[in-house]
């Protein structure tokens, strides 16, 4: 993982250093919808099955945009409340959510390309970006759970829309899959726990641009 994000911010700091002087910057908060999918937990002796309420994701930006590229540093927070952790094996247990919860909070890269279509007055995009998470696990008791975070690569896929409210104000309205690699726990009964964490958003953002044009 160490290598993947020596790659990650190499590639990061050569694009920044390619970007002409005369590009745009920009800055904006955003927040919105985050569904977290269901997961399987993998211990040493059990495995267990969770699913979680819709939830938000509040974060913020800072970027530069040259011609049709956008390169940008994403921060976020996300957070779901658990509905529902059934133990599967070695037998199935039906289980609650006893107030158990996971959260994250990412660190991205993403490179974005605006399609300009000079008919319309809003500027579609698409993207991706990559970076570190850390994610937390909250989970009931009831199964031996146990509190922890665990640090892993991060990805994303990006597409929506741009519309400038104002010459320097832009709306963004997007769709963003994020994931992370298998989140691994250490569980205070030294049954660490495999997990997963895949994420559909609706993220909702408020840029200021400036810079010459």
């Amino acid at each position: 993982m160490q290598n993947g994000l020596r790659l990650v911010a190499a590639a990061a700091i050569a694009t920044v250093l390619a970007v002409p002087a005369r590009a745009q910057l920009y800055i904006g908060g955003q927040g919105g919808w985050t569904k977290l999918m269901d997961v399987d937990n993998f211990g040493n002796n059990a495995v267990s099955r969770e699913s979680f309420d819709t939830g938000f994701n509040l974060g913020g930006r800072l970027g530069y945009q040259w011609g049709s590229w956008r390169l940008e540093g994403e921060l976020t927070y996300r957070e779901n409340d658990t509905n529902r952790l059934d133990r599967l094996q070695p037998s199935f247990v039906a289980g609650r959510a006893d107030g158990a919860e996971r959260h994250s909070l990412s660190q991205m890269v993403n490179l974005i390309y605006d399609l300009d279509l000079a008919f319309s007055p809003v500027t579609p995009h698409i993207g991706g970006g990559l970076g570190v998470a850390q994610v937390t696990r909250n989970p009931s008791n009831m199964f031996g759970g146990t509190h922890d975070t665990a640090t892993v690569f991060a990805y994303q896929a990006i597409a929506g829309v741009r519309y400038m409210l104002l010459p320097a104000v832009a709306i963004d309205l997007d769709y963003r899959y994020f994931a992370t690699s298998d989140t691994t726990f250490v569980s205070t009964t030294s049954n660490n726990i495999s997990s997963g964490y895949p994420t559909h958003n609706v993220v909702a953002s408020l840029s200021w641009v400036f810079g010459l044009p």
